[in-house]
């Protein structure tokens, strides 16, 4: 799972309505923005995730260079190469989120049907559930309340009162990390089960009550 952040430099629109903002990093920015143009924000999104799904693939950026002005250059002449291990569903992919001209750019729509994407989701990412507190067994919930307030986070009636209430602030987003330590090594083990069978992916109560017990 890949977790996007820090969108301190993000901006809104409207479908249909071109931007003219310039933010983000050079070694992700589309070739329309660093030209000054007015452009699809959907479009230069393509694009950075483009440059995201390479870097994962590959273990380095498509465009960078020594300095900048050559990595603008690479980038302007969308002139990158992938390695020959990669197989040619990703190659394809990478090949249609790196178009120069944003018009012939893959949508949205291409990206998440694209063969290579569903191999990879095996038609299983809803079933993925969001860390909430009924998805913990009762032990392990209490388990991480227990070490919220030994840490000094909050007191249990303040802790229990943000859940309820779903605050977003230091002591939820305190129990959601722990939860996630918790969950994430169940979580990790249905999913290759999910490969040669249908599973429902909420992790065993046993396990994870066993899993959260170790780490108290």
């Amino acid at each position: 799972m890949v977790k996007l952040t820090d969108f301190g430099f993000s901006n809104l629109f409207e479908p249909g309505q071109q931007l003219r903002t310039a933010c983000g990093s050079l070694a992700y920015s589309a070739p329309e923005i660093l030209l000054g143009d007015a452009y699809d924000a959907p479009a230069v999104d393509v694009w950075s995730l483009g440059v995201i799904l390479f870097m994962l693939v590959c273990g380095r950026l498509p465009f960078q260079e020594a300095n900048d002005s050559e990595t603008l250059t690479k980038i302007l002449d969308c002139r990158y190469t992938i390695p020959e291990h990669l197989s040619n569903a990703c190659k394809n992919l990478i090949h249609r989120m790196l178009v120069r001209d944003p018009t012939k750019r893959a949508g949205l729509a291409e990206i998440v049907s694209n063969p290579w994407v569903m191999a990879g989701d095996r038609g299983h990412a809803s079933m993925l559930p969001l860390i909430v507190k009924h998805h913990l067994p009762h032990s392990a919930h209490t388990t991480i309340i227990e070490q919220m307030v030994a840490g000094g986070v909050g007191t249990e009636d303040a802790i229990l009162k943000a859940l309820e209430n779903d605050d977003y602030n230091s002591m939820t987003a305190t129990y959601y990390l722990l939860a996630e330590r918790i969950l994430a090594s169940c979580r990790e083990e249905q999913a290759k089960e999910l490969m040669s069978k249908e599973a429902d992916l909420v992790p065993d109560e046993e396990l994870v009550e066993r899993y959260a017990y170790s780490h108290g």
